[in-house]
């Protein structure tokens, strides 16, 4: 198998797995078991568990961050904040295997606290900072911060999501209500930012 290929599948196993398992009892061991290769031969595409942790982050927010882009195709500001809200349903909803790798890890579980801190901005949350000022120019959004305007809007869809890959939703009905559930929902906080 050539070795791009390998890594690939590297990766993929180490996402089911840390799904799965969490970091705790995250195991080279099992990942090898699930590629059909040696523990050993993940050494060579990667230096370590941390560092295969870290790829695996990496290609989540990777993907992730290309789901929101679409949302830049929208003809307004409005449009283009309530298209990326969709864009992270559909991530969630297509991928939950990395939505929760990426966004249901405890912090400090991959990284120290310190790391965490001292993280960079991910630019998936820089391009909804940039949503936010948009609309704020645009007088969709009233003025304000917009970081903590996009940490809001964030809350509210992570929240939505989180509750129902974790089944916490169901008495409300099934995807499709969901779905419905989420615009509605998300479409009354962005008009409850209005000036």
């Amino acid at each position: 198998m050539p070795p791009a290929e390998t890594r690939e599948r590297i990766l993929a196993a180490a996402r089911d797995v840390y799904a799965e398992v969490g970091a705790l009892h995250f195991s080279l061991r099992e990942v090898a078991r699930r590629t059909g290769v040696t523990a050993a031969a993940i050494y060579r595409h990667f230096e370590g568990k941390e560092a295969l942790l870290a790829a695996v982050c990496d290609e989540g927010f990777r993907v992730f961050t290309a789901y929101l882009v679409r949302s830049l195709a929208a003809p307004t500001p409005r449009e283009r904040l309530l298209t990326m809200a969709d864009e992270y349903l559909h991530f969630g909803l297509e991928r939950p295997r990395d939505y929760r790798v990426i966004f249901m890890t405890e912090p400090g579980e991959l990284l120290s606290p310190r790391d965490v801190r001292e993280a960079p901005v991910p630019p998936s949350f820089q391009l909804l900072v940039d949503r936010v000022v948009e609309c704020m120019t645009d007088g969709t959004i009233a003025p304000g911060d917009p970081a903590e305007v996009a940490v809001t809007v964030w809350a509210h869809v992570h929240g939505l999501l989180a509750l129902h890959l974790s089944g916490h939703l169901a008495p409300f009905g099934d995807e499709a209500a969901f779905q419905r559930i989420f615009r509605a929902s998300t479409r009354r906080l962005v008009d409850g930012l209005r000036p």
